[in-house]
């Protein structure tokens, strides 16, 4: 039986091979003519492997551009989700790195081109700083009623985010509405981390994110509008010149008997240093009340302006 196979198998065997030759090269020939090769281009979400923690990570290019080559019949059932794209940050530290951009493809698929070929990476540490809450008191009171005191649970909170947000956090404050109030009260207020132009940190989160105010009233004072005198210190920096200091505001309404205003025509501010200024910006100081002498908010900004000294030649 075996000797027979073997005769089958050997014979004609040099027109067989041909002939086993002839379809591969004819199958060759058809399948590059009816799945021929071509270029197609995915845009693909960027990724990161190797991410270290404690960092926020943000990149320049939200999604890359892969041109890839592949037989025709594979770009049938393939969209961008089949492929990936990323950038290893393996032993990045904080700062800006330049990263290649490296792609996973679908089997059968040749990668051409990417763009953009690099990327810039920055790692922004994640850091906490412990800071004062204040209160801003809105709105105006009741007839005849003026704010006493207005005190809180939570005195100083924990700001947290990427370092380079917390570093433009210069306050942060509630809000309270008096709304015509003339008993005591109590109400949660929101806190919101801000930066020296006023304007909300949203990158960073406050916690406690809120706190517990109470509202203390007064009756039967008079009130008055004064201006307010900024007070510092004489630690300036060596190389600065003081320009200018600008309360916000300028006037503040205060409240007492009628005896106790009538020799007060000004408020003064707490004396607050400059040891720590080299351009210009805010403070927020408190004011420097008499006996006997209540005002809605016990803090104002001061806006200071400074200027280096000319070298001397």
């Amino acid at each position: 039986m075996i000797t027979r196979i073997r005769s089958l198998f050997q014979r004609n065997l040099v027109a067989k091979i041909i002939a086993l030759i002839a379809a591969v090269v004819l199958w060759s020939y058809v399948m590059n003519d009816q799945n021929p090769s071509t270029d197609g281009t995915f845009m693909v979400q960027l990724s990161t492997v190797n991410a270290p923690e404690g960092y926020k990570i943000t990149y320049d290019a939200e999604k890359v551009k892969l041109k890839v080559r592949g037989p025709r019949s594979l770009f049938v059932n393939i969209s961008d989700g089949d492929f990936k794209a990323y950038i290893d940050l393996k032993d990045l530290e904080s700062g800006t790195h330049e990263r290649k951009v490296k792609a996973t493809l679908p089997q059968g698929m040749e990668l051409v081109e990417v763009d953009p070929e690099n990327v810039n990476v920055t790692l922004d540490p994640i850091v906490q700083k412990r800071i004062r809450s204040e209160f801003i008191v809105t709105g105006a009171p009741g007839p005849d009623t003026a704010v006493a005191h207005v005190t809180q649970d939570v005195r100083t909170v924990t700001i947290e985010g990427p370092k380079s947000a917390v570093d433009t956090v210069t306050r942060v404050i509630g809000y309270v509405g008096l709304s015509g109030n003339t008993e005591d009260f109590q109400l949660q207020v929101p806190l919101t981390a801000i930066n020296s132009d006023g304007r909300e940190v949203s990158e960073v989160r406050v916690v406690p994110s809120s706190t517990n105010v109470s509202v203390q009233m007064a009756r039967g004072l008079t009130k008055k509008v004064v201006t307010v005198e900024p007070q510092y210190k004489e630690d300036l920096g060596a190389a600065y010149q003081l320009v200018s200091l600008k309360p916000d505001p300028a006037k503040v309404e205060i409240a007492g008997s009628g005896k106790v205003l009538a020799g007060i025509n000004s408020i003064r501010t707490e004396a607050f240093s400059l040891a720590d200024i080299t351009k210009n910006g805010d403070k927020v100081v408190k004011l420097e009340l008499p006996d006997g002498i209540i005002v809605t908010n016990q803090s104002i900004t001061v806006h200071i302006v400074v200027k280096e000294k000319p070298k001397k030649q």
